[in-house]
């Protein structure tokens, strides 16, 4: 189980978490929703200690996240950033290969268990025909997997994505969100934010609304876009609520 109990964190001594409580169970898809600016990149950071937080607990499968050695943690939980800026030439294969970086002690050399890993992680992603391209050749779309087969790569329980479908096409946006249905199977826990509020009641097993670095809603997926809900935290209205959700604009 992923904890987290009383995580604060402040920009400049402006509040941008306040009081996050919730627990997260394994081996299940737990999708983070709300505006710009509600928190979502900020807490998967904090959880990941990119940012430390500043008051508040973070624990995975018992394991303290905050005080844990570094490389113990990048091989616990790995992040999957949103629209990485690549300029530099880097091989997708060589990208691959960093996410075994956190298993090697000082002056080791990648074992072949490491480039079988490697291999393992291009092929769940169907990214092993790019192998020999650079980062800066490839789509966004593309880009994005061989991402998630960095991550893949350092073997963590605990995968965070950043809207990992913002800015793709439809193709991309379900090929990405079919595969974290294949790693929750595998027993991977995904924890990702997504900008997609029909993508995120579809695939997700539960829905945390954020607001103002608050939690407005954990619980279901089914249950989380009410009226109330799009209306006080997207300020938008409810048109459908069948099988796909249909917003409205609500009057000035």
């Amino acid at each position: 189980m992923l904890e987290i109990k009383h995580l604060s964190f402040s920009f400049g001594g402006r509040p941008t978490l306040r009081d996050i409580s919730v627990s997260y169970g394994v081996a299940k898809i737990h999708g983070l929703v709300g505006p710009n600016g509600s928190g979502k990149t900020t807490l998967l950071k904090n959880i990941c200690r990119i940012y430390s937080p500043q008051e508040g607990q973070v624990k995975f499968l018992g394991r303290d996240c905050i005080t844990m050695e570094r490389r113990r943690l990048s091989s616990l939980v790995s992040l999957v950033p949103q629209n990485p800026k690549v300029n530099f030439p880097i091989s997708v294969y060589d990208l691959v290969l960093m996410g075994r970086y956190p298993h090697l002690k000082r002056f080791q050399t990648l074992s072949n268990k490491d480039r079988e890993v490697v291999e393992r992680a291009l092929q769940a992603t169907n990214t092993s025909h790019l192998r020999e391209r650079s980062l800066t050749e490839i789509s966004g779309g593309e880009a994005q997997l061989v991402l998630i087969a960095r991550a893949l790569a350092t073997e963590a329980a605990l995968i965070l994505l950043d809207e990992p479908t913002a800015s793709l096409d439809i193709g991309n946006s379900l090929a990405i969100m079919e595969l974290l249905l294949e790693l929750k199977n595998q027993g991977k826990t995904i924890l990702t934010s997504v900008h997609d509020l029909n993508q995120a009641r579809r695939f997700c097993d539960t829905i945390t609304i954020l607001e103002d670095g608050e939690i407005y809603f954990y619980g279901p997926s089914d249950k989380a876009f009410t009226t109330a809900a799009l209306e006080e935290v997207f300020r938008v209205g409810l048109a459908k609520t069948d099988d796909f959700l249909e917003f409205q604009s609500l009057p000035v």
